[in-house]
């Protein structure tokens, strides 16, 4: 009786979560709808498709114009923009096909997948904390995370990618392995760092069947067999992508033969001595910030004194990124708690491991190997350290006062920076001396 009737209250609790979830994700979709016209293209996509182009007066934000110009050769039949998988062009290609060759044909998928994210971050962080508030709290705090908005509601690669790797590490919760491959294949498809993502999967459950097996080889058996149904999935499905898109466009010969050149390209993107880099540790530390990357930035003059931004697309840290090194640190100490009471750390070990393979891998990977890197990385890090402080904090009253005013912040931060501003806030922030 009681068995059933706490099945009844998992249940229950379940489907009140996604309802607030689902809240969430329209609310943040709204949002994404009412600037997605900002900005529009001044010159026509004739005169924007093949470099040098104007990314300003063709109304891109950031590598946008990188992107729309090879969506746009590859709907003529021309290969373009093979360092890149091709499946968030694709998206981006039947946007076109859909809404035309604007702003609306160009975004409006891949601002849906930025919302879903956040949706599917909520259902995560369900499986992994069994709370309904810190569920619901992580999912805001994700999706009110102001960077993560507007790369998630422009033109390239990120929004999809991000989408296909929830929904994947979800389904590996679920034990549902096979499908889970299957989304990581098309995560892999939509951009090829989300292999970072799928290598936490994999040392997660390496860790979790180490805890679980009765012996080393009973370990391996059950890692092998996760890894035979997620990953090998995943690599199918990505040589089955490529090699379609080979055929169609005629770029290479095997998916294999493009998956090298990828590779390839990825590794020789090194900076020289001398370069600007914000290295890892500036997208995380308070106190010595990477500046404020503008992805796009119209500037008005009022007169002299006064300048407001009416459109203002930034890259930068928020409240949120400030937490990973407390993240972190209670991560280590939770999970060493945990293991002497004789209790798997899930969530533990899974932000662990998720931090290392797509935050702390950018360390050697910049300092040692010299390998470019961009603060918008950090993209793929901010949902697990979202779920992490969500349920760390909670349960204690100052604990949660903390959480309270971080997604406080948050928000904050989100209206402040919002990148498309309308003439009545500007004059209010104006008004009140502020920088607008």
């Amino acid at each position: 009786m009681l068995r059933r009737l706490g099945r009844w209250l998992s249940i229950g609790s379940e489907r009140r979560l996604r309802v607030w979830l689902i809240g969430l994700t329209l609310t943040i979709l709204v949002f994404k709808i009412l600037i997605i016209p900002y900005p529009w293209p001044e010159l026509p996509p004739e005169s924007c498709t093949y470099p040098p182009v104007d990314g300003a007066k063709c109304g891109f934000v950031f590598d946008e114009a990188h992107y729309i110009p090879a969506v746009r050769q590859m709907l003529r039949g021309q290969a373009a923009n093979n360092e890149h998988p091709p499946l968030s062009k694709a998206l981006m290609m039947l946007g076109i096909l859909i809404f035309g060759d604007n702003p609306y044909g160009w975004r409006t998928l891949i601002t849906i997948c930025g919302a879903a994210s956040v949706y599917l971050l909520g259902l995560l962080a369900y499986i992994l904390t069994g709370s309904f508030r810190a569920s619901v709290i992580a999912a805001a705090l994700f999706g009110f995370d102001i960077t993560s908005f507007n790369i998630s509601s422009i033109a390239i690669l990120d929004a999809p990618a991000l989408a296909f790797s929830l929904l994947g590490a979800y389904l590996y919760l679920r034990r549902k392995l096979i499908f889970s491959g299957l989304l990581f294949g098309l995560a892999l498809l939509s951009k090829f760092s989300t292999a970072f993502i799928l290598a936490t999967i994999l040392l997660y459950d390496l860790a979790r069947a180490s805890y679980r097996g009765k012996s080393f080889s009973d370990a391996m058996r059950s890692w092998i067999w996760v890894v035979e149904r997620t990953c090998f999935t995943a690599i199918i499905v990505l040589a089955a992508g490529l090699g379609i898109y080979d055929y169609a466009y005629g770029a290479f010969q095997t998916p294999f033969e493009h998956l090298d050149f990828i590779l390839n390209y990825h590794f020789g993107l090194r900076f020289s001595e001398g370069d600007a880099v914000d290295m890892p540790l500036s997208w995380t530390n308070p106190i010595s910030q990477f500046p404020k990357a503008g992805y796009f930035v119209v500037a008005v003059q009022v007169d002299s004194l006064k300048t407001y931004h009416p459109i203002a697309y930034y890259g930068m840290q928020t409240p949120l990124w400030w937490m990973t090194w407390i993240v972190f640190i209670f991560a280590i100490y939770l999970a060493y708690l945990r293991i002497r009471a004789g209790e798997f750390p899930g969530l533990e070990l899974f932000t662990l491991f998720w931090l290392f393979m797509n935050y702390l891998i950018y360390f050697p990977l910049a300092h040692i190997l010299h390998r470019w890197v961009y603060s918008f990385y950090f993209y793929n890090s901010v949902p697990a350290i979202a779920i992490a402080i969500s349920k760390m904090l909670e349960g204690e009253k100052f604990s949660e006062l903390v959480l309270c005013l971080l997604l406080i912040s948050q928000l904050c931060y989100f209206f402040y920076f919002f990148p498309v501003k309308p003439q009545w806030f500007i004059d209010f922030l104006l008004w009140l001396g502020l920088p607008a």
